[in-house]
């Protein structure tokens, strides 16, 4: 493959324009009106998902997360629970600390975690201020989105990208709830964007970049070790063909990829270090193997690994706990069926085909359709597929990992599609042919996305697309639908019909002071209840045979979107029952 440094003479167009000389490198939008047109768009993006803060009590993940990062905090450990990497802990736990709060015990698994959201008798501030915590996640994944797009397509598909991602009610959702998601959304398209810009132009900027992308992906989720080296082998087979390949300067700088990428992990683990012996014994037992237990040579290697240190042996850890995970199995549902361990290969799929509005899709396959078609016309320019090949690639490797817990653990997928939609949008725009039709088309694309969006508030969590059906927990319920935020609804609920006394089926862990419940008994596993009880849609669909009394109960309503009320028969028959929903 010959190499070349050569900077074409249109390198300032987008990647799209240089494919197509003839076309004019201006698009109608300057750089000082694009930031605040962008700025405007993340501006009523934060709004909304601020007015959803006090309408949800926590999800089920949200107080571990909290835990988890007042320890950083606080302790200066990270111990509680290192299957997920601390960058958005950290965030999450960092105004709550600053305002006083504090871990009321030491925890010892991330069931325990619950009560610190009340611990110091301010639930709801508390859990806004970390919800707060992964507001600026949301601001650099569109930051990135934007830029990324304006880079490939131009500046117009670049706002319209945005636009779109501002829009779609799972990135919103995840935007609005204290966990890792939308922070390692952000943090890995920021790191590929960095791998792609570095492919481009090798430079010792650039690596760093790259570098510290990186390293904060894999402090912000462990996914981030399986994606972005699968996305990025990718890449380089298209990188390869091109033809216009800097290997050597690539070479040159790839070391401070390197350290960069090391020393930003390390620090986000508070440069942490343990001797090997206690991360892990493998060394001495294989030592012991082949040389035998008591040889000079066992000795030697059990000396170096007490004495020799390794840095950031939580994350080594996590690694362990999630490959541990993986062998055990988790419980998943998808369309009806229930699987105790492992999953579906097209889990992912389904997911993204009705959590995704449909004209995002639609806008996301005419854009992949262009930006396909160009590339083959001229190989070159690699740079255009690379939100294809991201993709594809995020499906591959999740395809077999059996861990269906939602379609937020491929949510980078969100932030590919909106790059293809906006430019699916500039491309209906500008056609050659039938230019009034595609334009007309393009307009009512976008419409339809918005008023989904604004539909669905402030039920972003919930969304489904209008494959999802009258009963979307027939499809997905865990996390996509219930992440047991319907509680404070439930409250209200309770409130307003004078019911004093509930029985309650829900998978997570709450106070029921903290969120304004009445007399409350938390069902277990087989407990046949009477009187009022509420059944989370997620219990409901995932383990029916805890509930079996269910089947033959009629579902009086549907409170917010997951809590499911009956009344069931007590020694004397209710007064006035109320009347079922059909």
């Amino acid at each position: 493959m010959q190499e070349t440094n050569q900077i074409p003479q249109d390198a300032t167009l987008p990647i799209s324009e240089r494919l197509q000389p003839h076309v004019s490198g201006s698009d109608g939008f300057s750089k000082a009106l694009s930031w605040i047109a962008l700025g405007l768009l993340i501006a009523i993006a934060l709004g909304r998902i601020v007015s959803t803060y006090h309408v949800f009590n926590h999800t089920i993940d949200e107080p571990s997360h909290l835990a988890c990062g007042l320890e950083w905090w606080e302790k200066g450990t990270y111990t509680i629970e290192t299957k997920h990497t601390p960058l958005a802990r950290i965030s999450v736990a960092f105004l709550p600390y600053m305002a006083g709060l504090r871990s009321p015990e030491h925890f010892t698994k991330w069931q325990d975690t619950y009560p610190v959201l009340s611990a110091d008798g301010h639930y709801w501030r508390n859990l806004t201020l970390a919800r707060i915590g992964v507001l600026p996640y949301f601001v650099i994944c569109a930051v990135v989105v934007f830029l990324w797009t304006r880079r490939l397509y131009g500046a117009s598909a670049g706002l319209l990208a945005a636009a779109v991602f501002t829009l779609l009610p799972t990135i919103l959702a995840h935007s609005g709830v204290a966990t890792t998601d939308i922070a390692f959304t952000a943090m890995f398209c920021w790191a590929f964007y960095a791998f792609v810009l570095w492919l481009a132009d090798p430079r010792v900027a650039t690596a760093a970049n790259l570098g510290v992308a990186a390293g904060l992906a894999v402090c912000a989720k462990l996914s981030a070790v399986a994606f972005l080296p699968s996305c990025g082998v990718a890449v380089l087979l298209l990188y390869g063909v091109s033809g216009r390949t800097q290997w050597k300067g690539l070479m040159r700088t790839i070391a401070i990829v390197a350290l960069s990428a090391f020393l930003v992990t390390w620090a986000v683990y508070r440069f942490s270090h343990a001797p090997i012996r206690d991360v892990t014994t493998v060394p001495d037992r294989a030592a012991g193997r082949i040389f035998g237990e008591g040889s000079g040579m066992a000795r030697l290697v059990r000396a170096t690994t007490s004495h020799v240190q390794l840095p950031a042996p939580e994350l080594l850890d996590g690694v362990r706990m999630m490959r541990q995970q993986r062998n055990e199995g988790t419980s998943s549902y998808l369309l009806g069926h229930v699987k105790e361990q492992g999953g579906w290969w097209y889990f992912f799929i389904v997911a993204l085909a009705v959590k995704t509005p449909l004209a995002a899709l639609i806008l996301a396959a005419v854009g992949t359709f262009a930006a396909g078609s160009r590339y083959l016309r001229d190989r070159s320019g690699w740079e255009i597929v690379t939100p294809i090949a991201a993709a594809a690639m995020i499906l591959v490797v999740t395809a077999p990992s059996g861990l269906n817990s939602g379609v937020r653990y491929v949510m980078p997928m969100f932030a590919l599609f909106s790059i293809l939609a906006g430019f699916g949008l500039v491309n209906l725009w500008k056609a050659g042919r039938h230019t009034q039709l595609c334009r007309t088309l393009a307009i009512l694309l976008f419409a339809w996305l918005a008023i989904s969006s604004l539909r669905a508030h402030p039920d972003y969590l919930a969304y489904f697309n209008e494959f999802g059906g009258s009963d979307p927990s027939r499809i997905l319920v865990i996390s996509d639908l219930d992440w047991g935020q319907d509680l404070t609804r439930l409250a209200t609920y309770l409130r307003e019909k004078q019911i004093d006394h509930i029985s309650i089926a829900y998978e997570g862990f709450y106070d029921p002071a903290s969120l304004g419940l009445p007399e409350t008994v938390k069902l277990k596993c087989g407990d046949v209840p009477t009187g009022w009880v509420a059944v989370a849609a997620r219990r409901a669909r995932r383990s029916p045979e805890c509930e079996p009394w269910l089947a033959g109960q009629q579902r009086i309503e549907i409170v917010g979107k997951t809590m499911w009320i009956y009344h069931l028969p007590e020694t004397q028959p209710p007064q006035n029952p109320p009347n079922p929903v059909h």
